[in-house]
């Protein structure tokens, strides 16, 4: 991308990696400095999916774990993350995949796996919205609520900026509007 970019000229070209899991700490910075976009996957760093005595973990040896899924590592570096689930390797259920970018646990419990790793729960919701929005050259017409933009939202269950990380994996949407249009009310 370095490439492209010296022969090409700087441009909002947005390119991608997709599937950042295990990367050099000296390329973390260079994904803001080229603006490149990390897509990630947080189920995938599930210690239940990928860590110690899962092919992940074992195939790239314990002396590369820290590199694993650096989400925090990317966003304090000032690149943008786009999160989503990757279905049907991991859930499609963004709550799980919230949960498991904050805390690095088991969806049971359990302990964290490379939690230095973890992001806030605002920071994980943006990767989901704005940064997905981003990637796809849609921020001015999707990823918040603003006027102007496409009515696209759920009403969730509970506030899961305000819950224990715990209770995200049991919230769920109660409301969903696509275009300004309900397509789905359970009656909240």
């Amino acid at each position: 991308m370095a490439h492209a970019r010296s022969v090409n000229g700087p441009r909002d070209a947005r390119h991608q990696v997709v599937h950042v899991e295990c990367l050099d700490p000296r390329d973390t910075p260079r994904f803001a400095e080229l603006g490149v976009v990390a897509c990630m996957q947080p189920r995938h760093c599930a210690p239940e999916i990928a860590g110690p005595g899962k092919d992940w973990a074992e195939n790239v040896g314990p002396g590369r774990w820290h590199k694993a899924w650096p989400m925090r590592s990317l966003h304090e570096a000032g690149a943008v993350l786009a999160l989503s689930s990757d279905w049907n390797v991991a859930e499609m259920d963004p709550m799980a995949g919230i949960y498991t970018a904050v805390t690095r646990r088991p969806l049971t419990g359990g302990a964290a796996w490379q939690p230095a790793e973890t992001l806030d729960v605002a920071t994980a919701v943006h990767g989901y919205t704005m940064g997905s929005a981003y990637a796809n050259f849609l921020e001015n017409e999707r990823g918040s609520l603003t006027v102007g933009k496409l009515a696209d939202f759920v009403v969730l269950s509970r506030d899961i900026l305000r819950v224990r990380p715990e209770e995200i994996p049991g919230t769920r949407a109660e409301v969903v509007v696509v275009g300004g249009e309900t397509v789905v009310d359970r009656g909240c």
